[in-house]
Order: structure tokens, then sequence, then C-alpha cells
């Protein structure tokens, strides 16, 4: 795989591996906190995994997507809520590209601090001297108790109205927001990804400086790098993508050893000499192998081209996000067959399955890999007009 020469993006999968314990350890103790446990946070802040695709200006790692994916599906297969916690806040850094570049001087002054927040508008900005005044409520802004930055759309008013771009549609905005000046709102009671302490947070006008603000729809990067010339959400989609790969697997892990060692009540061999048991890892091996291999192409295809500066047509764009989205979903149907294989015992809360079940389903409740989603990326192969907002 390709690296940029601004980190070591390799060390970031060895740095994974090395935490599995670590996570797996603590995972219970964040389904039951409803938030990503301290020792965890800390451990993946120090790492990197929280700045993996900041730019390396602003003292991140800018690593090449195919690695920091591997990283993210290695921590989702230890437990699905840390990767998806260093997904999260790993991911953002790719906004920061696009921060002027006083305000990342002024946030980045030290290279461990912690950013995330919500693409969603559900913030109200009003432009004033020197920069906009926001109120808002933000949903589902995991890892939000770690961070140290919290970013959240919010479109642009005149008066009672929003202001309107000359291309008819409202203008946005997406200040960054020092932690302190966010109240957090205890939100997040979840089925799934319950430990990534995804609860809203809102600001009650807050003045957010120009130069730590993101104006929308982006321009060129303030940091050009290969980085950020890979289609930004089909970037994010991937790293989504990549936490129900991890998580499909350690489903499947699971049932293997759950195969070995049951033999259900009444039966007279174990799980494992079930054919029923067989077909279903033969399936879901397959299944998720296809849905991951797909996601790799796709990733890779696009990471080439950004490194040799390759233009990437609308068409590149929507074969990422439709392997984005099929390998959440091919990874949901691989956790599906393993919980149905498990039988009555994946019911149980110290079941991995059961955990498995509700995380991968979850993740494809995102906005960039939801099934719904397939719907554009069909039409824009199609050649289709469609509007593609998020591409």
């Amino acid at each position: 795989m390709a690296t940029t020469s601004s980190a070591e993006p390799a060390s970031l999968l060895d740095a994974a591996r090395t935490l599995v314990p670590l996570v797996q350890k603590h995972a219970q103790q964040g389904e039951r906190e409803r938030r990503l446990p301290d020792p965890v946070a800390r451990a993946l802040r120090e790492a990197g995994f929280f700045r993996m695709f900041r730019p390396a200006a602003l003292g991140g790692l800018e690593a090449d997507p195919l690695t920091a994916m591997q990283a993210i599906e290695e921590l989702s297969r230890a437990d699905g809520a840390a990767g998806w916690c260093a997904m999260i806040c790993g991911a953002t850094g790719a906004f920061d590209a696009y921060l002027p570049a006083e305000g990342g001087k002024e946030m980045y002054a030290r290279p461990d601090v912690v950013t995330a927040g919500v693409f969603a508008p559900g913030g109200r900005a009003v432009e004033v001297e020197g920069g906009v005044r926001v109120t808002g409520r933000w949903a589902m802004a995991s890892a939000c108790q770690h961070c140290d930055w919290l970013g959240g759309t919010a479109v642009v008013f005149d008066g009672l109205a929003p202001r309107l771009s000359p291309a008819g549609v409202p203008e946005a905005v997406v200040p960054m927001f020092r932690a302190s000046e966010c109240t957090i709102l205890d939100t997040w009671s979840a089925s799934g990804l319950a430990g990534t302490g995804s609860h809203d947070f809102a600001v009650a006008d807050v003045f957010v400086p120009s130069r730590r603000c993101i104006r929308l729809p982006m321009a060129a990067p303030t940091h050009p790098a290969p980085l950020f010339a890979f289609p930004l959400f089909g970037l994010l989609a991937s790293a989504v993508a990549a936490t129900a790969l991890g998580i499909a697997r350690a489903a499947l892990d699971e049932l293997l050893r759950l195969a070995a060692a049951k033999r259900p009540v009444g039966a007279a061999v174990p799980l494992a000499a079930r054919p029923s048991t067989a077909l279903a890892v033969a399936e879901a091996e397959a299944t998720l192998g296809a849905a991951r291999a797909y996601l790799v192409e796709a990733a890779s295809a696009l990471w080439d081209a950004a490194l040799s500066g390759k233009p990437i047509s609308i068409r590149d764009r929507a074969r990422v996000r439709l392997a984005a989205t099929n390998a959440a979903l091919g990874a949901a149907r691989a956790v599906d067959l393993a919980f149905t294989a498990g039988g009555a015992a994946a019911l149980y809360a110290e079941s991995p399955l059961q955990r498995c079940f509700r995380d991968v389903h979850a993740v494809t409740q995102h906005a960039l890999v939801a099934p719904h989603t397939r719907d554009v990326q069909g039409r824009v192969l199609l050649g289709l007009d469609t509007e593609v907002p998020m591409f």
C-alpha cells in the first residue's frame, strides 16, 4: 500500500494491534458507562489515532486511507465502540485541511488535541464583525466527552431567513467551538455502539472568529496534499465501513469459537458438526471477504489517482461510495448469519455475538453508508441527472 511522506502510517496498524488487549479489557466498561473509557481514549490519543487524517502541518499523521482503514478495522474487531471513536475523531481531521491557516495554528498548538463534531446542520449562525455568533444543538457527537474542540454545521441567517448563495441554496459554515463553550447533553442511550458516548451538544450565542470557521461548500484545501485530493465523503464513508468490517470479523471469530465448544441442548453432535453451521460460516466468510475486497479495490484506485494527480470523476466518487455502503451492508449480513447460527446463547448480554449484532446495525444507520445511499450511487453510474451533495 502507498503511504505519504509526512508520517509512517504503517505504525498505525502496529499500534492498533498492540492496543487490542487494552481495548478488549475495557469494552464492557464502555457499554455500562455509555462512553469511551478514559484509559482507552488516552491510549488512542497517544498513539495518534485521533489525528490520523489531520494535515501534517497541524501535527497530524496525514495517513494514507488504506492503512488507516486497516487500523480502524483492527480496533473495531477488538471493540466496535473504540474503533468507531478512533474513526470519528481521526476522520474529522480531514476537515482541518480546510480551516484557515491561522485558525489551524490556534487549534493545534499542541499536536495531541482531539477534535470531532457533527456535519449535519443543527445550528443558526449570524455574521458579526470578525466572525459569527452561533446557537444550536447537534445530535450524535461521538467521543464528545474526550474532545478539546467540537464542530457543528450552522446555517447562516440574515434576519429571520437563511442567506442564500448564488445557486439558491442556504449558506452554511462549520464553526469550531472550544469544548468549554459547549454543553454536552446526556442523550446517548442506544442499542448499538453504546460505548461511543455519542451525546448531543449545544451552544448558546457563542462567538467564533472567522479563522476558526470552515465555509461550505468547501473550496481548495488550505493544506493541499494527496490525502485531501481523495474525495472527502468517500474517505469518510470508507472509514465508517471499515468499522463495520472489523465488527463482522469479531462476530465470525466468536462463531468459530462457539461452534468448537458448544453442544446444543438435546443435540447428538457439537454445533460445528451441523450442516447449517458450515453453510452459515461459508456464506458469512464469502460475503465479508467480497465486501472488503470491493472496498479496498475502489479506495485503492482513488488513492492511486490522488497520489498521481489524476482527475477523479463523479463516477469514480460514486464507486467508492457504493463500495463503502456495500461493505457496511455486507458486514451486517455476515453478522446476522453468525448471530443466527450461534443460537439462543447469542441472546445473552455477555455474548459477543449480540454485541456485534447491535453495533454493526448501528453502523448501517450512518448517513454515508445507509441502504438508501445506493439510489444516488446507482443513478450516477447510470448517467442520470441527480443531486450529489456529499460526493
